[in-house]
């Protein structure tokens, strides 16, 4: 039997390259690549540590697509790189399709 992970949401891999920005410091702006997209959040690998709890500004600006997201976790992967976890306070709907 397999272990919960903790996760309710079906992932969907996905790749595109998004913007993060802190709002409570407009720049630098960060060029990040979305991993993977669920119902109600994203994985996205970054060069930069993040704290759980952070907010951030999320965009795309291929499609347009903006949000404001929560951190959920940081966890760093090889070559000083990290992925972290947000919580979209809009659902991506339209946006990862189409990515």
């Amino acid at each position: 039997m397999a272990l919960p992970s903790g996760r309710c949401d079906k992932r969907i891999r996905k790749q595109a390259v998004v913007e993060l920005v802190r709002p409570d410091v407009l720049e630098p702006r960060e060029a990040a690549v979305v991993q993977n997209v669920s119902a109600r959040g994203v994985r996205v690998a970054t060069e930069q540590t993040w704290r759980p709890g952070d907010n951030v500004l999320l965009s795309s600006p291929e499609s347009g697509f903006r949000t404001q997201a929560r951190v959920v976790y940081c966890q760093r992967l090889e070559n000083n790189r990290f992925a972290i976890g947000l919580e979209l306070s809009t659902p991506p709907g339209e946006w990862a399709k189409a990515l």
